[in-house]
């Protein structure tokens, strides 16, 4: 994942789990919600994603941490990694109307992000 956004080293704690979700929305975020809007198709594939996400990494305060986060988000790019997907380098030219699906999760995982329950 290092081509992406950086791995998440397991000692990074709170700032760098906020750095490599705040560099993974620098690359998805703008062309990803533009796409959305225009795609409900798009939008309701993101809104279950994003579900499954927060069902899988809520903890018992309700909350989703960025540390949990920013590890979910490293393990999907490096499975995907692994079976030949790379994070595309230009996301604005992104045709979103099939988009694979580690990037409808990593898009998951950034819309969960930016709610304002992650800590």
């Amino acid at each position: 994942m290092s081509a992406t956004f950086g791995n998440l080293r397991p000692d990074a704690g709170l700032w760098g789990a906020q750095l490599a979700l705040a560099q993974l929305r620098e690359r998805i975020v703008a062309g990803g919600l533009s796409a959305m809007r225009a795609d409900p198709a798009l939008l309701a594939d993101v809104d279950q994603h994003a579900a499954a996400v927060r069902d899988a990494l809520t903890e018992v305060s309700g909350r989703v941490s960025a540390v949990g986060l920013a590890a979910y988000a490293d393990g999907v790019a490096d499975t995907a990694a692994s079976n030949g997907w790379q994070l595309p380098a230009d996301l604005d030219g992104q045709e979103w109307s099939t988009p694979s699906w580690p990037l409808v999760r990593l898009l998951a995982v950034c819309v969960v992000a930016e709610a304002a329950y992650v800590l």
